[in-house]
């Protein structure tokens, strides 16, 4: 969805044990996972054995959020000292046992990388939050003492400092909420932070009088009695006083910025806009220019604007009062020593009255240095703030760390000096990796069946043997050569389970994106031309039974799944739709027109405009919801959280009151990148199981899953009713 990702991380509902509610009629059966029992180390074995859920939950990654959204690793492994004389790396792995996250601090000395240093813990954090990380975000102070943001079991996310020398951890806030994000002055006095707002709207005794007045609120807020999109609170905090809210609320972005000036003066905020100033459409940008034109009174658009907090009056202005550029995000700046002023590249206001100078303004973001005390700014040349940029990121280091991997290769860590050409491996994240058997990842392409060329992984069992065919599941979202990756992409747990699926005997292909105009109405057809192609030539090869095909599809191509399964002439057989957008007029009613999606060059929307008029007819004809009944295959729909049950009822109702078999599971309090590993083994364990008994009329012999195998023996009686 358009904000679906973003959103997931910003939810500030507290976790609570993990249920997996299952819709098996009309009505609403509630069961929850009790703790697995302890698990044992296997004895060495030379013996190699097939991969299980609890493998790829157990493993090693960098904990860094970007690198687990999909982002690069490159810069992002090593925390260095500003010295540059010994650095930090962040690891995580999931906890099935106590449910947990577990992230480790592991410290390096520069000098000794290449004598084979072993890993040196110096600090572990646990969380079970499914919306946090242990560690984040860390921020070196000095060369022995860092700053992070840390959660610990449930308890809200609050800002810590670390000393490597004395090992001394100590919590600097004690906030009721979780802070999102932070920055702090070098001398650690001074700390500026955003928290997510205390939870539960509640009714006024207006409003419990006269009834509640539904006034531009999304279906979501009432059903779940909180905002969809909360506002943050911004706080400024001297170390050991109390932290002093600022009255003004604002979204900051979760992957944006607070930046607090080096005297501590001031702090420059990222915060997305509510209310979009009309005149921003006046900037030649056809993106900004799509979200102004489709832009509700009070509602989060995807753009953000930059704003000055002066710490000392609590005082929160905007710079400019301008957009951002897409490409600043993450935003770059630099400050002066002084603090007093700050370089950045963003938009300028077009009031000016030469009328050359307006036109240049409205087509590029620029870079300026301002000065905050009365904002005054000239604007730079590109390459000074460029240069200014590349010299605050020039420390003492002498030496890369990177993660190595690719889709055969499992992550490991090395550092390398460029002029010595000496290179080491610091760390295996997952040595235990050599007693599974993996099977081969490939590169692979194809011609869709409207001619283009698209390319994915092809994800082998390990007993592949070439000549036999395998029943083949097609997962969706996009695929990624040079990670290494247990389900298919970037660990995203929500819908893929790809070496978990061929350690059961299938084939997985992992797609990669179609080049097609997203939120048009040629996305979803390209995307299905993508699918039937790639069919079309693992069949050709000999690699896949064709009559025992299945789908998963996430987050985006839930629509493009679904439009395969209402509008494909290929049969599959069997589907997993989770947690995205639908395409469908429930979920357009629901979010008012969050599914209207604004476009890089503006152009068409989903199902070719708004579902009202005489652009109607185009929804009856291409959104998915309009034609359930033309599928065909068992769809297991899933619901990331209460919200999701929303966004996901259209197709469980549409299925089920045409006696079709589905499958409707929501896990509570999720979310939409899967992060508590009770959760993610039910996702993970629910697609393998769902896929082995549709393809391949497997049922595990796990006492646990009674319930779950009636249900769908039930269900697959009314599969083999004529319709």
């Amino acid at each position: 969805m358009r904000f679906r990702d973003a959103r997931s991380s910003l939810m500030n509902r507290k976790d609570k044990t993990l249920g997996i509610r299952v819709i098996i009629s009309l009505h609403v059966a509630l069961i929850f996972l009790c703790p697995p029992m302890a698990f044992g180390q296997s004895s060495p074995s030379t013996k190699k054995r097939p991969i299980t859920v609890t493998d790829a939950i157990s493993a090693t990654r960098l904990g860094d959020d970007l690198y687990s959204s999909g982002g690069s690793s490159v810069g992002r492994v090593a925390h260095f000292s500003p010295d540059g004389e010994r650095f930090l790396v962040v690891l995580e792995k999931g906890n099935l046992e106590q449910n947990t996250n577990d992230f480790s601090v592991l410290l390096y000395e520069t000098r000794d990388v290449f004598r084979s240093p072993k890993p040196n813990v110096v600090l572990r954090m646990s969380s079970s939050s499914s919306y946090h990380d242990g560690i984040r975000d860390i921020r070196w102070l000095d060369n022995e003492l860092f700053a992070f943001l840390g959660e610990k079991g449930d308890g809200p996310s609050q800002v810590y400092t670390f000393n490597v020398r004395t090992h001394t951890l100590k919590k600097l806030t004690d906030h009721p909420s979780s802070i999102t994000n932070y920055d702090i002055t070098k001398d650690g006095h001074k700390i500026v932070f955003a928290a997510e707002p205390p939870v539960t709207r509640t009714n006024t005794d207006q409003e419990r009088r006269e009834g509640i007045v539904i006034t531009g609120q999304f279906l979501e807020e009432l059903i779940s009695n909180e905002p969809l999109y909360p506002d943050a609170q911004l706080f400024v905090q001297l170390v050991g006083k109390r932290s002093a809210k600022i009255a003004k609320e604002v979204r900051v972005q979760y992957t944006g910025l607070i930046s607090i000036s080096p005297n501590g003066r001031y702090a420059l905020v990222a915060a997305w806009v509510r209310n979009v100033p009309p005149e921003w459409s006046a900037y030649e940008n056809r993106y900004i220019q799509a979200v102004v034109a489709s832009h509700l009174q009070g509602q989060l658009v995807p753009l953000s604007s930059y704003l000055v907090l002066d710490t000392t009056t609590g005082s929160l202005v905007p710079l400019f009062n301008t957009p951002n550029s897409r490409e600043s995000d993450p935003p770059r700046l630099v400050w002066a020593p002084d603090g007093e002023s700050v370089s950045l590249r963003t938009y300028l206001p077009l009031d000016v009255a030469d009328p050359i100078e307006r036109e240049r303004r409205s087509k590029h973001p620029m870079a300026v240095r301002v000065r905050l005390q009365d904002g005054t700014y000239r604007v730079i040349p590109e390459e000074d703030l460029h240069e200014a940029i590349g010299a605050v990121r020039e420390e003492q280091i002498a030496i890369d760390v990177t993660l190595d991997e690719d889709m055969n290769t499992p992550p490991k860590i090395y550092a390398s000096d460029a002029k010595s050409s000496k290179r080491g491996m610091l760390i295996d994240l997952n040595p235990q990796f050599a007693e599974l058997d993996f099977g081969q990842v490939e590169s692979t392409k194809w011609k869709t069946t409207a001619g283009n060329e698209q390319t994915g992984g092809l994800f082998l069992p390990p007993d592949y043997e070439r000549g036999k065919r395998y029943p083949l599941v097609i997962q969706t979202h996009g695929f990624n050569p040079s990670r290494f990756s247990m389900d298919g992409l970037n660990e995203w747990s929500s819908a893929f389970a790809a070496r978990m699926l061929t350690a059961k005997g299938f084939v997985v292909l992992q797609t990669g994106k179609v080049p097609t105009s997203a939120g048009t109405t040629s996305e979803a057809p390209a995307y299905m031309a993508g699918y039937e192609g790639a069919i079309d030539d693992l069949d050709k090869r000999g690699l896949i039974d064709r009559e025992r095909v299945g789908i998963s599809g996430f987050s985006r191509s839930v629509y493009t799944v679904g439009y395969t399964l209402t509008h494909s002439n290929y049969q599959f057989g069997a589907a997993v739709l989770v947690d995205g957008i639908t395409g469908g007029y429930f979920q357009y009613l629901a979010w008012g027109n969050d599914t209207d999606d604004v476009l890089e060059d503006g152009g068409a929307v989903l199902n070719g405009g708004r579902p009202f008029g005489d652009t109607l007819k185009l929804w009856m004809k291409d959104s998915p919801g309009f034609n359930l009944d033309k599928v065909s295959a068992p769809v297991r729909v899933v619901a990331l959280g209460r919200p999701s049950v929303l966004v996901m009822w259209e197709w469980f109702c549409g299925l089920w009151l045409q006696n079709k078999p589905v499958d409707f599971i929501e896990i509570p309090e999720a979310n939409h990148l899967l992060k508590n590993p009770w959760q993610r083994r039910a996702s993970m364990q629910g697609i393998v199981d769902w896929f082995s008994f549709w393809l391949k009329d497997e049922e595990d012999s796990d006492p646990g899953k009674k319930n779950q195998y009636a249900r769908w023996r039930e269900l697959r009686k009314r599969h083999s009713v004529p319709r």
